[in-house]
Formats: structure tokens, C-alpha cells, sequence
């Protein structure tokens, strides 16, 4: 017998009786269980924290209160629910910063690219499902337009924000981001697929929203340099980065894979494809990278098949606060991709359905729905934080995300 086994032989039988009993066909049971799910999450919740209104170590990962906002956000629109709707509108306009674009004051120093595109995130998924405007505020450096139409003013803020420093930092690598922006900071030389994906990202779902050609060309830009440099592989893995310091100019590769990584890439794919009528190179690209995801982040154990796991640090159990949020981000575009890829939809959904019951299977921690990190032992495996439950979320209420309202684009 495996450790895997193992472990879902003893845990599984200690909890069967407390974990959470989701219906994957039923959209009611999927809501009813997120619904628990999200209130875990938010028990995380600190209004006083300068680290995104979340309770977590300061300031590293205000990142991570970007993402989990994103979370609650696709929560509120998958289900309706609109319980955490103004504390979430509250905290994106509090680290919104004076230019409107995700970089506050208070994380001067600590911000980089990938921690502001988690923010940007959220206009974009505001822009598309049409939250209301936020309010601008009288430091806010933008135009009357941009706060009429403040989601799209944001996106469009971060990408020329984004732009801009990838024009400053093309002098290595032949182009690219890198980690850090800031010249002092710990990672400045060091050029990583998740702030290139998210710059990607952004350009692409702002292409497929707008209409406008710059931004599919930037995005088109992006994912050349990514697969020209080995950030994207020819099989469609995505590795986490390169140094560019002393002449090393992204040449040796550092090879780790992360959910997130991945993800990044895909949903800015899927955003391509179709912004582009469904062309077949980007469906391919989609297809290719759904295919890497599945081999490398599903099916931990012959009896787990399609249960997603962080491969990196899952098995010894060893993922941190920042590891464990990452396969958030690969369910919650798995489920928008199957929506804007048709041709996806049930291979993504077979990863979803297996993902969500084995997410909702560990949920019976302290006899109060507290999710676990590994979906394949059958129950709650003692570890739980921000990420932990934010992970579970997203990936049983993306079960919802063919359902939900259609992804608007600008009339």
C-alpha cells in the first residue's frame, strides 16, 4: 500500500462521517457546500491588516488578500450571494494606490509584479461579470472616464504600468518582466512565467473585452518571448524562471513547476482564442497546456485519479502559506476556460468534478468544515490556512462557472 493509501485509509475512516457531502451534478449541493466553504475562508477576515484586510504574515503576502478577494468575488457571482460584496469593493478601493492601478503606499518596497497582477485580477473579473464602478477617490491621479469606467481603467493602468517596465528591463533575457521592480529588492534579478503570465494575462483579457488590437498584440508579444525563451516549453510545461544577472540572461532555467504557473498561461490562452474568433493555433495551445496541467498536477495516486495536488510539496507535506493558494488559481481558470474553450469543457470538467469531491472530502477539520491541503486521503490532513481554503473554494464552486452570467466584452 502507498503512503497515499495510507493516509486516506486512516484519515478517510476518522472523518467520513464530518466531510462535506458534495453533489457535483447538483448545482444546488455545489452552492450549499461552497457557501460553508467561503465562510472558512473568510474567518481569515482582519480589517485592520495592512496586508489586504486578511490575517496572515505582514507585508509578504498582501499578494495572497488580492487572490482571495478574487476568490470571494467569483463566489459572489457563481452563487449570487452577495454577503461579502462591500467588504470586498471596501478592500479593493482601500489598496487601489493613487495612480488606480494596485500599487498602494503601504506596500512600497515589498510590491512586485506578481503581487500587483493578483490585485489586477480582480478588476478584470469585475470588468467582465460588470460590478459596479468603484468610487474614485480625491487622490486618485486617473480622468473622469477612468472612474466611470474604473475596472477597465485599472487593467489598462497596471498593463501600461507593465509595459513600461518591461521596455526598462528588455536589455537582458531579449524582453520580459522581471519578479521584482523594485532595484533593491531580494528576486531583482530573477525573471519569472507567473509575473510574465499575468502581464500575458492582463493584455489578453483586456484584448478580448475591448476589442482593441494593441493589447492582443502585447499579449501575443508575451507568450512568443515565454515559449522563445523556455519560461513555456514545446510540450506546453511552464517552468518558474530564470536569472538574468552577470550575463546569465535566462539561460539556465530554474525547472520547478507550480499550478499557478501554468494557469496563468491558460487562461490568458483561453482569452486569446477567443478574442480571436477561435483560432485553431490558440485552441491548440489551450489544449496543450490542459494536457501538461493533467499530467503534472493530477492523479497523485492510482486511486485518485483527476484529484488535483501540488506535486512540488504535497507529498511530504511541506507546502507553505504561498504554496498552498496556488491551486486556487489553476481551478478557478480551469472552470473560465471551459467556458470560453468549448472544445475543453468536459476534459476540464472530469478534472474539476474529481478535484471538487476531494476538496470537499477534506474539509472536516475542527468539526467546522476547515479544508485540508491533500483531496486524496479522504479527509482533513491538519493542515489549513488562508491558502488552504482558498484552494477548496475556488475549485468547488468553478463547478458553477459554466452556469454563471456570460463574460461580458464592451459594447
Amino acid at each position: 500500500m502507498t503512503k497515499i493509501s495510507i493516509i486516506a485509509a486512516v484519515v478517510g475512516f476518522a472523518s467520513i462521517v464530518s466531510a462535506l457531502d458534495l453533489n457535483v451534478d447538483d448545482q444546488a449541493s455545489i452552492k450549499d457546500i461552497a457557501a460553508k466553504v467561503a465562510k472558512g475562508l473568510y474567518v481569515y477576515h482582519d480589517p485592520s491588516s495592512t496586508a489586504g484586510q486578511f490575517k496572515q504574515p505582514q507585508p509578504w503576502f498582501w499578494w495572497l488578500s488580492g487572490s482571495a478577494w478574487n476568490g470571494l468575488m467569483d463566489y459572489t457571482v457563481y452563487t449570487g450571494d452577495t454577503t461579502y460584496k462591500a467588504d470586498l469593493l471596501d478592500s479593493l478601493s482601500k489598496n487601489l494606490g493613487p495612480n488606480f492601478d494596485f500599487v498602494p503606499p503601504e506596500q512600497k518596497n515589498y510590491e512586485a509584479n506578481d503581487d500587483q497582477v493578483y490585485w489586477v485580477y480582480n478588476a478584470l473579473t469585475a470588468m467582465e461579470y460588470g460590478f459596479e464602478a468603484l468610487p474614485c477617490a480625491a487622490s486618485t491621479t486617473g480622468a473622469a472616464d477612468d472612474c466611470a469606467n474604473s475596472w477597465q481603467a485599472i487593467g489598462t493602468h497596471a498593463f501600461e504600468d507593465f509595459v513600461t517596465r518591461w521596455n526598462k528591463d528588455s536589455a537582458t533575457c531579449g524582453g520580459g518582466l522581471k519578479w521584482q521592480y523594485t532595484e533593491t529588492a531580494d528576486g531583482y534579478y530573477y525573471k519569472n512565467s507567473v509575473s510574465n503570465g499575468g502581464f500575458f494575462q492582463t493584455a489578453a483579457r483586456l484584448a478580448r473585452h475591448t476589442g482593441n488590437q494593441t493589447f492582443g498584440d502585447w499579449a501575443t508579444k508575451v507568450w512568443d518571448w515565454s515559449t522563445s525563451v523556455g519560461f513555456v516549453s514545446a510540450d506546453f510545461h511552464v517552468f518558474d524562471g530564470a536569472g538574468d544577472d552577470k550575463g546569465a540572461n535566462c539561460t539556465g532555467i530554474n525547472q520547478d513547476e507550480w499550478t499557478y504557473n501554468i494557469a496563468t498561461y491558460l487562461h490568458g490562452a483561453a482569452h486569446m482564442y477567443n478574442f480571436t474568433g477561435g483560432d485553431a493555433t490558440w485552441e491548440s495551445r489551450v489544449q496543450g497546456l490542459v494536457k501538461a496541467a493533467q499530467s503534472k498536477f493530477f492523479t497523485p495516486d492510482p486511486n485518485a485519479t483527476n484529484i488535483m495536488f501540488e506535486q512540488k510539496c504535497e507529498p511530504d507535506s511541506s507546502c507553505n502559506i504561498d504554496q498552498t493558494s496556488f491551486k486556487a488559481s489553476l481551478s478557478r481558470w480551469l472552470g473560465k476556460t471551459a467556458v470560453l474553450v468549448p472544445s475543453m469543457k468536459t476534459d476540464i470538467e472530469a478534472l474539476l468534478q474529481a478535484s471538487a469531491t476531494g476538496a470537499a472530502s477534506s474539509c472536516s477539520g475542527y468539526d467546522n468544515s476547515t479544508c485540508g491541503v491533500q483531496w486524496y486521503t479522504g479527509g482533513f490532513d491538519g493542515q489549513s490556512d488562508l491558502g488552504v481554503e482558498l484552494s477548496a473554494l475556488e475549485t468547488i464552486q468553478s463547478l458553477l462557472a459554466s452556469s454563471a452570467p456570460q463574460l461580458a466584452v464592451k459594447s
